[in-house]
């Protein structure tokens, strides 16, 4: 009688893959939807020691800045346009006005 063991990520995927640098596929600039969610599992897991769906979302929020960084940039590495905008954050500068009051 043989043993069956299994690995402790559940076999789904090496976790050498599990990196923020293979967020999104090299060949299409497209978001490597496996690897998000498993990233995401895994903070969750890491950070709240649940994976419950409050827990998800807030392990979420911590990988879409990173995804939106990489999706540009390789936007930019094939010469594709990116559009960007400027927010500033204190409108018109003008003379002698102080631009903070904390």
């Amino acid at each position: 009688m043989s043993k069956s063991t299994s690995p402790v990520n559940g076999g789904a995927m090496p976790s050498a893959t599990l990196t923020i640098a293979n967020l999104t596929d090299e060949q299409t600039g497209r978001l490597n939807r496996d690897v998000y969610q498993a990233l995401v599992r895994r903070e969750a897991m890491r950070t709240f020691g649940s994976t419950a769906p409050r827990y998800l979302r807030q392990a979420a929020k911590l990988y879409r800045d990173h995804v939106a960084q990489q999706l540009t940039a390789w936007r930019q590495r094939h010469g594709l346009a990116v559009s960007t905008s400027l927010v500033s954050a204190y409108g018109r500068p003008q003379q002698g006005v102080r631009r903070s009051t904390f």
